[in-house]
């Protein structure tokens, strides 16, 4: 069936209220400007206007949330949200640089208590979810301190004689279950969780208010009675707080409503007179379905409307290799990477963190010297240039990393430019980050970045963000008459930066990364064409990292990594690269430089390689994917146990748009028992097709119609913990 393309914005009035409806593919979120208030109106899932019927329209009522505003803003001390004054409504269709038709609509509000202009950007796609953004604009003559800054809140929905739709004794926090990453410290990235949601308000946070940065922003919200998924995703880097709040103390009405909160210190920004401000951007969508129907909503709308830079070179899902500090770095061991990567199947070789070190110095060297971004000669004699044309030679692309963003206290830069690091609240902490809310340091960088593109000849560029949570949190600028957090002009600045460098290196590869998954959120990642989610690689906890994060984002732009960062510790071989082949698969070393390479190893490694080349990648346009076990980390029995590794079982699929390809992953992971015997049921094909089913373990092969696959299953046998099997079926005919 065609996809469903319809947007529309459908502006109407009923008495002294204006209404303004947002209709995407099948997917309706109205909001309403009423008594100089600017209130969510509710959602409808199958494509109806809320006032399908004209004398019983079904908006929501305002009146049953204290705070039932679309967004909210606090302007010097002062709440702006209960008084608005209308200023007027515009649409227009606009084509996005990837050729995407969209439908922008704007609403433009007026304080009437401060100088304040918000513009409601709202864009429609086609899929099931939307992207919102403000536009903050300061039309007064003096500054101004924004100190709450919610892009997007309100009322959800309300539910009337809710314990009427529950079998048994009414329990309120059975309602809904909301979806998110249970962790935000390194290593955790990925790790998703239901959680029961409670008659209270619930808050989910990160980034600020002594969170770790490696939660990804977005949640998941279901409705356990009704059907109804709500999916979020917020563009920001910096600190966020996610708040739901559920009031069942109205006997049978079940009132639900949330707020996307961006989190710091205050001021989140300070406007001088005529300065705007736009706020990260949310990309929110409700469907009636379950998980995997939410997740491919939102990465088909992420691929049509967010990432839509063009891939470099055309190819998406580039297989890297790479050697960073943990090794030799020598000219001959850096030949020996690379005659490895290419015997396995890489198609890039990056040199990571140590090239502007000196012999023997990397691992300890590669923090404190960032920013000095010259090859140091006694490690490379001959000049980068050996190295680089030496990986040509191998067929590969060449790539070397880049801490763009610090400058380590050793390096030349940070002695001749110390107003260029960060101040933190907090005096005395040593701090390595470059500011890149300052206009000169951002000149640098850029200006840093092109030198080394282009005297270097690299096709790839990895960016990596080493910072503690300290800086992070604490990251401050004073800006004309007064002080601010920084990050909003850090990003802000940061973001347009990669954007431009992006687009004057169509050809260059840009891989983004932050000491593991420290910067995932869709806003940063869509200046880059892929990237690292996890430092963690080691089994099991590798496929809990892998199975979340392409939750968050398209499986063609989640690095994993086979060998190396202890991947190679735990579990087969086969099992460790089974986990990189279904997200973007990332290679290292096999064998030491003065030890004889094993045959048997790199077959294994070159097989799978071989398959992600043959079965995977010519169908990542348009793919889905299915989870079939979300949260492994709960237990298969879904025990809410505060676990480290994930325990049971996990299978996870990647399927072609047309239905005519799948590849399923089934791994037994800890504590999963001996010989374990599981049926698999595919998604991702059809019931009018016949496939051409191959086991990779035995390399049996055979065919199974769609119909007797989807609804009688394949059986497939695993011998014990941290092994896996690979299951591959292709259309007949």
């Amino acid at each position: 069936m065609q996809k469903n393309q319809f947007k529309n914005i459908y502006v109407h009035t009923e008495g002294d209220n204006r209404f303004f409806c947002y209709r995407t593919g099948l997917t309706v979120y109205e909001e309403a400007f009423s008594n100089h208030r600017y209130t969510a109106a509710g959602w409808n899932i199958s494509g109806f206007p809320l006032n399908i019927l004209d004398d019983f329209p079904s908006h929501l009522d305002w009146n049953a949330f204290t705070e039932p505003q679309a967004f909210d803003l606090e302007a010097d001390g002062v709440s702006l949200s209960w008084e608005w004054d209308y200023a007027g409504f515009e649409a227009a269709d606009e084509t996005l640089e990837n050729g995407t038709a969209v439908t922008h609509g704007t609403v433009t509000l007026k304080s009437p208590i401060k100088p304040l202009t918000v513009k409601v950007h709202t864009i429609l796609d086609g899929t099931a979810v939307f992207t919102r953004y403000l536009e903050v604009i300061n039309e007064g003559d003096a500054p101004i301190n924004l100190n709450l800054v919610n892009p997007m809140c309100g009322g959800v929905e309300i539910i009337s004689d809710w314990p009427g739709y529950m079998m048994g004794a009414p329990q309120p926090e059975k309602i809904y279950s909301l979806g998110y990453m249970d962790h935000a410290q390194w290593g955790h990235e990925g790790y998703f969780k239901w959680h029961d949601l409670p008659n209270a308000t619930y808050s989910i946070a990160s980034r600020y208010q002594g969170s770790n940065r490696y939660r990804h922003p977005m949640f998941m919200l279901r409705n356990n009675l009704l059907g109804q998924m709500m999916i979020c995703q917020l563009g920001w880097a910096g600190g966020y707080r996610f708040d739901f709040t559920l009031n069942t103390d109205v006997f049978s009405q079940a009132a639900l409503s949330y707020r996307i909160v961006m989190d710091s210190q205050k001021p989140i920004a300070r406007l001088e007179p005529e300065e705007s401000f736009e706020t990260p951007h949310v990309h929110m969508g409700m469907l009636q379905g379950d998980l995997d129907d939410a997740v491919n909503a939102m990465h088909d709308h992420l691929r049509k409307s967010v990432f839509t830079l063009p891939d470099a070179r055309g190819v998406k899902g580039w297989i890297e290799g790479g050697m960073g500090p943990e090794r030799l770095m020598s000219v001959d061991y850096t030949k020996h990477f690379a005659d490895t990567m290419a015997e396995v199947g890489a198609e890039t070789m990056i040199i990571d963190a140590g090239w502007y070190c000196p012999p023997g110095k990397a691992s300890h060297e590669w923090h404190p010297r960032a920013g000095d971004w010259y090859p140091d000669p006694d490690l490379y004699p001959n000049g980068i240039e050996e190295i680089r044309d030496y990986i040509h030679e191998k067929g590969l692309l060449f790539g070397l990393w880049l801490d763009l963003e610090r400058i380590g206290k050793d390096s030349n830069i940070a002695k001749e430019h110390p107003e260029w690091i960060s101040q933190c609240y907090v005096n005395g902490h040593e701090n390595s980050q470059l500011n890149m809310a300052i206009p000169e340091a951002v000149a640098w960088a850029e200006s840093e970045l092109t030198r080394v593109i282009r005297d270097y000849k690299i096709d790839l560029f990895r960016l990596d963000y080493n910072l503690g949570d300290n800086v992070l949190l604490n990251n401050r600028i004073n800006r004309g008459s007064g002080p601010e957090n920084a990050f909003v002009r850090y990003y802000q600045n940061t973001n347009a930066m990669y954007n431009r460098l992006r687009k004057k290196f169509p050809n260059v590869v840009f891989e983004n990364c932050a000491g593991g998954g420290g910067r995932t959120d869709v806003g940063f990642v869509s200046n880059f064409t892929h990237t690292w989610v996890s430092d963690w690689n080691r089994a099991p906890r590798s496929f809990a990292v892998l199975n979340g994060m392409t939750m968050a984002l398209p499986p063609e732009m989640v690095d994993r990594l086979v060998s190396g960062m202890f991947c190679h510790t735990r579990a087969s071989l086969d099992f460790q690269v089974r986990v990189a082949i279904l997200g973007r698969p990332s290679t290292n070393d096999y064998h030491t430089i003065d030890s004889v390479k094993n045959p048997e190893q790199f077959a294994i490694v070159k097989h799978a390689i071989d398959l992600y080349k043959q079965y995977i990648r010519p169908h990542i346009e348009g793919s889905k994917i299915f989870h079939h076990t979300p949260d492994v980390v709960s237990g298969q029995d879904g025990a809410t146990s505060v676990v480290e590794h994930p325990q049971g079982y996990g299978i996870l699929e990647r399927a072609s748009g047309d239905q005519k390809h799948s590849v399923m992953g089934i791994f037994n992971l800890a504590d999963s028992g001996s010989d374990t015997v599981y049926t698999l049921y595919p998604k991702g094909i059809s019931a009018s097709l016949s496939y051409r089913v191959m086991l990779d373990n035995s390399g049996a092969a055979f065919s199974m119609t769609g119909a007797a696959l989807l609804n009688e299953g394949l059986k497939v046998r695993l011998p014990g913990p941290l092994t896996s099997e690979l299951v591959i079926l292709e259309a007949e005919g």
